[in-house]
């Protein structure tokens, strides 16, 4: 029964190759960043369904939403030149094609048709006219916009670095030039990259140190984290009595970031020393899958329990509904791919292959008993 438990845990979360032991830190840090992320989309979900929200709901929202999306690209800038070095800056190009634009435009497309199909009971407003915004204005596509800022950010650091041999520093340079520029192009892609850019930069600037594992004891210090929690809780106190400052002050909303991604850095190399949270490192191996699919699943399961069962008690519903969009997001990602639907999700059949243990539901076929005679 155990053994038979075991392989179904094993089929459906890939728990092995999930948890092997590369930089825990890096999957605790998408992890922690991707459940705040879906945190906040299920509670404008139920904010646009005039759902009553809890004052410290919203209040908790907006403490996470300062430095959730930065972090997810300075986790990605940490990792750019190794990339580079490893496999050349045309095959990283088109490992970004294969997996960052081909999914986003394929399940953009299929997110749209879906709230179209269902537009009785999503809260999304969707014609046919939103299939120009894949492309327009990716931000008007719910949480999906991310992929497409990631990989033009991706592309043109990397273009930029190749072409030209611009040091980390200079690209830090550029992008907050960059950043002060999204508030003029403050719409559509554009703005997104601009907006990003300089998390990007930062990252591979920093990469060298924070991946030198001599400074691993410091950066998972108990010493750092009392030395930034007064930093983090005055920063976030200062963003909730000053929202506008992400409009208003755009580099004073970069420091609080700043402050909210070094803290969660620290979190995150505290938890990977001990590495005993698997199920958020689960989470943080599978972050880009769960980022495409849970928006749709929180949908389904906020209409059924808020329309359906008339359960509208959001304080209950928010973890219900966290627990449940992750959860079928890594089950749901990991079926298709074992059962043939690499296509769905990466444009590269190798590399999804390799992601996936070899692990199999069917019984291995007894060995047939010779009696000698």
């Amino acid at each position: 029964m155990k053994k038979a438990i075991s392989n179904w845990v094993e089929y459906l979360f890939n728990v092995s190759n999930a948890s092997k032991s590369r930089l825990a830190w890096v999957d605790y840090a998408k992890g922690i960043a991707l459940i705040l992320v879906a945190y906040r989309h299920i509670l404008i979900g139920f904010q646009r369904a005039d759902l009553p929200i809890h004052i410290t709901l919203l209040k908790a929202n907006e403490i996470f939403f300062s430095f959730r999306m930065p972090l997810f690209f300075i986790l990605s800038g940490i990792f750019i030149t190794k990339s580079l070095e490893k496999r050349g800056w045309l095959k990283l190009i088109k490992i970004k094609f294969e997996t960052l634009l081909y999914p986003y435009i394929l399940w953009s497309i299929i997110q749209i048709t879906l709230q179209i199909i269902f537009s009785k009971y999503t809260n999304a407003q969707r014609d046919i006219h939103s299939y120009a915004y894949i492309l327009t204005n990716p931000d008007a596509l719910d949480q999906m916009w991310y992929l497409f800022a990631l990989f033009n950010v991706s592309v043109l650091y990397i273009l930029l670095k190749v072409t030209f041999r611009i040091s980390a520093f200079i690209q830090l340079a550029i992008g907050t030039v960059f950043y002060y520029l999204s508030t003029i192009y403050n719409f559509g892609p554009i703005h997104d990259l601009l907006y990003f850019y300089p998390f990007f930069a930062l990252g591979d600037l920093i990469s060298n140190k924070i991946l030198n594992k001599k400074y691993e004891k410091f950066y998972s210090s108990y010493i750092l984290l009392v030395s930034i929690l007064p930093f983090f809780i005055i920063s976030q106190w200062y963003f909730l009595n000053h929202e506008d400052i992400e409009y208003t002050n755009i580099f004073l909303f970069a420091l609080v970031a700043l402050i909210g991604c070094i803290f969660i850095l620290n979190i995150c190399f505290i938890i990977g020393k001990w590495d005993k949270m698997k199920i958020i490192k689960v989470v943080g191996f599978h972050s880009l899958y769960v980022y495409i699919l849970h928006v749709s699943i929180a949908s389904f399961f906020r209409t059924l329990f808020a329309s359906g069962l008339g359960i509208k008690n959001t304080t209950i519903l928010l973890p219900i509904n966290l627990a449940l969009s992750i959860t079928l997001s890594i089950m749901i990602y990991n079926l298709i791919i074992r059962n043939g639907g690499w296509f769905a999700f990466v444009l590269n059949k190798e590399r999804v292959e390799k992601s996936i243990s070899k692990t199999t539901l069917q019984p291995k076929p007894q060995q047939e008993i010779v009696f000698s005679q």
